[in-house]
This record gives C-alpha cells, structure tokens and sequence, in this order.
C-alpha cells in the first residue's frame, strides 16, 4: 500500500508501454542536464541523473516518499506526467534532486573515523571501502534482520535531510509543502513499512506545523521525533534506527508462522558484502543465520557509533574538485602532519623534491577586482617528474592498441600527403614535360634555353611546436564509473591520451612537449617536465609518463603563462597549447576567500588571452560534464571542447590536435 501519486511516478517503471507522452509530459531526458548542474550547486559535486529504475530498491521504490541517494547520483524518474501542468512536472523534479543532493549538505555520508574505530573493533570491511555508502551498508548490514534496519533508516534519514533542506533553502521548503500535500499522508499500517511512511507524514508535520495523525506502534515517534530538530546529525538517525528497529523486530517476529520467510524484497546486492546469510542455502528465514544470545548490532559497530563522526574524505567525481576541509586534511596528510607519519620520511621527500627542481619563476596574477595585476605573484617551481617503470606506460599503452596503432597510422599518411612537386630544378627525380617542351621551343627559336627542366617531391616543411598541459590535480583521482575502462582513474586516461599523441608525433615529425601542473597556494605551483621540447621520446620519458600521480590543486593561471612562456622560445610559426583538465581552477587561496571561484576563472581566462595575443593557438580539453558553465566564460567558443565521457578523449584528442594544425 502507498500513494496513488507515488504509484504514478512508477508507473512507467512498473507498467510495460505505459502510454504516449502528453503535451505536459517532461522526460528525463530534457531534465537531465539541468538538474546535475542544479544538485551540483546544491552539493558541490557532480551527481550523475539517472533513471529510477537503475535505482537499488532498497533506496527508491513506489513505499518510499522520495528516492535516497548512493552519493554518486541522483534517482529521477523517466518521464513525468503526473500533474496537470508541465511546471508542476518540473517542479516534482526539482524537489526529487534537491532532497538527495541535500544529502551531502546534511552528512548523510559521514562516517567515524577508520583508524579509532580499528583501535577499537578491528578492521572492517568499510574502513577500506571509498564508495559514499560504504559505512551504511556496513552498519545495516549488520542487523538480524537488515532490510528492516534498512527500511527504518531510510524513512528516518529522508525526513531529517528534507528538514534539514527545507529549513535552508525556503523556496525547496514550499515545493516539500506543495509535494506531500499530493503525496497523501495516512494510509492504513497493514505492515511494517505503511507505518513508516505514517511516521515520516507525521514527522515532516512537526516541521511544516501540520497535525500528527499516528498510525504506527507506540514508543516509535518518541524515538524518532529528534531526527527532524535542527542540527540533528547522523549519528542520532543511527541511534533512533536501533530503537525502532528493537520495537518492530519484535512485532514482525511474533507475527511470522516458525515456517515463514521473509522475501529479502529489494535487497537487491545491496548488502551482499556484509550480510553473508544471503549467499547460498545458509539463508534462513530473517536472511541470515540464527543465533541465541545474538547482538542487535555487533560490537564493533556499536563501538564505532560511540566515535566521532567525520566527512570522509572521497575521491572527487570527474569533473569536480575537493572541498577545501578535505583538500586540506588530504595536504596534511601529503606534507607529514597525519598521526603516525613517520618525519624522517617526510623530510626525504622534501629532499628528493628539491633535487627534482630546476627552476623558480614568479609570476603575476589577474585580480578582477582592483583591475590589475598582482606583481610576482604566484612562484611556479619548474621540476623534472619523478621517474618510475617505464612498462606501467607501456602497459597503459597495450591497453589502448587498436587506438594507437590507428592514430599512428593516420600521422604517417599525413606525413607523407605533405609532399608536393617543386618545379624548375636543374636536376631531380624526373623530367618536367612542360619545361622540356619549353626549352625545345627556346632552343628552336634561337632563344636561351632554360636548363631547369627537372622536377622531385618534396615535403612541405610545416613548422609547428606543440605543448601538452596535464592537470594532475587530486580530483583526477576519481575512478570512471561506466564504460570499457571503467575503475580506472581520470588521470590514467589522460595519462593514456598524451602517451597516443607522443607516439603519433614521432611519426609526423612536429615539435612537442609534454607537462604537468598542480601545487598548493601560490608559493608552490608545481610543473612538472615530463618531456621537453629538445628531448627525444625516450626510455625516460616513458618513466616519467608511467610515474605520474594525482597531486594537489589546479592554479591554472600560472601553469598556462608558464606554457606560454616555454612556447614563446619556440622557433615555429605555429604554436599550439592543449590544456587537458577534468575541472575548475581551484587553489586554497586562488582568490580572496578560500571558496571564491570567480578569481582562478578570471585569472585563467586572462592567462589564456594573454596567450592568444602571443600567438599561441589555446586549446582546453576537459572531461568535466559540466564544463560548459564556467569554460565558455574562459575561453572562446573555438578554444574548447567538453567531452561526454572520460573515455573520449584518446579519441578525440588526435582530431583536435589535426584540426589545430589545419591539416
């Protein structure tokens, strides 16, 4: 039993061929774009729109008010018809974003710290998870019965995130009202997860001012009312999820014939790595093994909820960046501060750092705001880049074959079609006929006769230098998600990319080098040689391409000048810079506040004019699917190409460079 508007949402879900669209019909499709920028701005990361039907029932199903989100993406429906107007359609996918990206604002995927809870109950399988819901799935896993655990978290974790969302964001707050007014509240508590949906009614009605109509078991609106106050955190979600769980385990326990099973309904995988009584014929009636005397929850999970609960610190999403508290505790780490780093390690690695170094350059800053320059700014540390196994390049290459040996052939044929006739040559590989013929007429005339009768192909001599300029920022480390390469990191298909392009060029015979940038505050912008333009591409090379690692942040300004300024000792009439990223400008103090982003935007575009007065043709390459927001504001509609997808960019990256050099 549900809502017969929830019914309607699911119905093209649930129902095969379920009608044509109507005029008022908005389908994912349209809205897709629109609200993975909207739960963008709202989380601060990407979240990919997906299709309620790629949902993990036990996060979205037709008894669950709104959708929970896995933290990587957003659950909308396929296509909306369920109001009279196409604006109210909109409308009920606005507030199905908003609720989930609000997750992240409200620290639904928090977790205790790894290492305290490892002190105190031992390893576990999370600690070493990096997915958002690792802890979750852990934590509910745990329990007898977990679906049920399940199904009270996710009742009680939407209205503490709708009350949360609702209180900062009033607009959302009249969309939440307008929504549960459709949505029905009071339906009759038949099972378990009716008198959940009454208990979130009754809830979001402590928050909205509407009236508590009950129809659930006694004792549980005491346990849960604490959720939706202001500031309530996590962890008091957990705590009210046990106390609930304690009062209809028992009731759906006597229930139940000894014979009976409970359908594991929705269970979907999604406990799967922490609930091993699902796993072939041990499974017994409540999903798991049996056991007198057994805990509610394990020990050591009771003990993790006793910590400190922290934003884990997560990969980024492609195309997006670390908060500052993350990038933060992340350099922390990275210079040695982090508990039980050992210093003399730290100080070998600043020592190995400085004999990396070859060069200290300063360079100023575009402030948008006085309208000027900041003199000598930023110090960029030109270094050589670490040199590792040649045969992890070489691997990575292996992996991208057929690629390779395309692109390689299609430098080659260009090579060779650069070649034309030179004409009138006193000698060559053939003779001209028309010069031959001329020279007879001469000859017969009584006139000089030319000698010049000879003719060969030649090259054309197309003098071109090219610079490759990686991000290695640390959100490069995020893992793609889909596709043929998927697990693999952002800054491994970049890595890839420029490896095609370098083996390419040796073919074409253009000038090229290949760099890296990143850094921390504008005392260190680090930038990274990995190929010189005089060098050959050699063993070391392919060392230092297989080395390559996500570092820090991504002040884009200097690197670009940096570029410009080894480019402007090129000899070639035409210079290319190809900047290839996975997100924004962004440093800790890129601006006069630590969350200003205008300031590394609008430096970075004045970098890349700078550039272009230089003439020096820019080029941006990202594979953030947001790209569009803030590039065309950075650079010209010509100067930039956002990829669909991580895994086109060793594709696409050849036709750019050709279409560049206009061949």
């Amino acid at each position: 039993m549900t809502s017969h508007l929830n019914l309607a949402i699911y119905a093209s879900i649930l129902l095969q061929g379920a009608g044509e669209a109507g005029r008022n019909t908005v389908t994912l499709e349209e809205a897709r774009a629109s609200f993975s920028l909207f739960g963008k701005g709202l989380s601060d990361k990407y979240l990919q729109a997906v299709s309620l039907e790629n949902a993990p029932a036990i996060l979205a199903n037709p008894r669950r008010p709104l959708p929970l989100s896995n933290g990587r993406e957003v659950y909308l429906p396929p296509c909306l018809d369920v109001c009279a107007s196409r604006d109210e359609n909109w409308r009920i996918y606005r507030l199905y974003t908003a609720m989930q990206a609000g997750q992240w604002e409200a620290g639904t995927f928090d977790r205790p710290r790894a290492d305290e809870a490892a002190a105190r109950g031992g390893r576990q399988a999370w600690m070493r998870k990096k997915e958002p819901l690792a802890f979750l799935r852990f934590f509910l896993g745990s329990f007898p019965m977990p679906f049920l655990a399940a199904d009270i978290f996710v009742i009680l974790e939407t209205a503490r995130v709708s009350a949360a969302t609702a209180r900062r964001y009033a607009g959302l707050a009249g969309d939440l009202v307008w929504f549960l007014a459709r949505l029905g509240p009071r339906i009759e508590p038949v099972d378990h997860r009716a008198a959940l949906w009454n208990l979130f009614f009754d809830l979001m009605a402590l928050v909205t001012g509407g009236t508590v109509q009950g129809g659930y078991p006694g004792g549980i609106m005491a346990a849960a009312e604490a959720v939706v106050e202001p500031g309530a955190h996590l962890k008091g979600c957990l705590d009210a999820t046990l106390a609930i769980y304690a009062i209809l385990e028992t009731q759906l326990r006597a229930s139940l014939a000894p014979e009976e099973r409970i359908l594991l309904e929705g269970a979907d995988g999604f406990f799967t790595d922490t609930m091993p009584g699902l796993r072939g014929n041990r499974a017994t009636r409540f999903g798991r093994e049996e056991a007198e005397g057994i805990d509610l929850v394990p020990p050591e999970v009771a003990e993790a909820l006793n910590l400190d609960f922290y934003s884990y610190l997560l990969p980024a999403g492609v195309g997006e960046f670390l908060s500052e508290d993350a990038l933060g505790r992340k350099l922390t780490e990275d210079r040695g501060g982090a508990e039980g780093r050992d210093k003399s390690e730290r100080r070998e690695r600043i020592a190995a750092d400085t004999g990396r170094e070859e060069q200290r350059i300063l360079y100023p800053e575009w402030d948008y705001l006085a309208g000027g320059y900041r003199r000598d700014w930023a110090t960029l540390c030109g270094m050589r880049a670490e040199e590792g196994s040649e045969r992890d390049a070489r691997r990575l290459l292996a992996e991208w074959d057929d690629l390779v040996r395309e692109v390689t052939r299609q430098f080659r044929m260009l090579r060779l079609q650069e070649r034309t006739w030179r004409k009138r040559l006193e000698w060559g590989e053939e003779i001209d006929i028309a010069e031959a013929v001329e020279r007879q007429v001469a000859l017969r005339c009584g006139l000089p006769p030319t000698e010049k009768v000879y003719m060969e192909k030649r090259r054309v001599t197309r003098e071109v230098s090219a610079l490759f300029l990686l991000d290695l920022s640390a959100s490069t480390s995020s893992e793609i998600t889909e596709g043929c390469h998927a697990g693999e990191t952002v800054l491994r298909v970049l890595v890839a990319s420029v490896s095609i392009m370098a083996r390419a060029l040796e073919q074409l015979g253009d000038r090229y080098g290949i760099f890296g940038f990143s850094g921390y505050g504008r005392e260190r912008v680090e930038f990274l040689r990995i190929k010189s333009f005089d060098e050959p591409l050699s063993e070391a090379t392919w060392q230092r391409l297989g080395s390559l690692k996500p570092l820090k942040s991504t002040r884009m300004g200097t690197a670009v000048r940096h570029a410009h300024h080894l480019l402007n000792a090129e000899p070639s009439s035409l210079k290319l810079m190809l900047l290839l990223s996975d997100g924004y400008p962004q440093d800790y103090d890129y601006g006069e506040d630590r969350t200003d982003r205008e300031y590394g935007l609008r430096d970075t575009a004045m970098a890349l004019r700078e550039a272009e007065a230089g003439h020096i043709i820019p080029f941006n390459l990202t594979v953030d699917a947001a790209g569009h927001d803030y590039l065309r504001r950075m650079c010209p509609p010509h100067g930039y190409l956002v990829l669909k997808s991580v895994e086109d960019l060793p594709v696409e990256l050849p036709k750019v460079y050709l279409r560049l050099r206009g061949s």
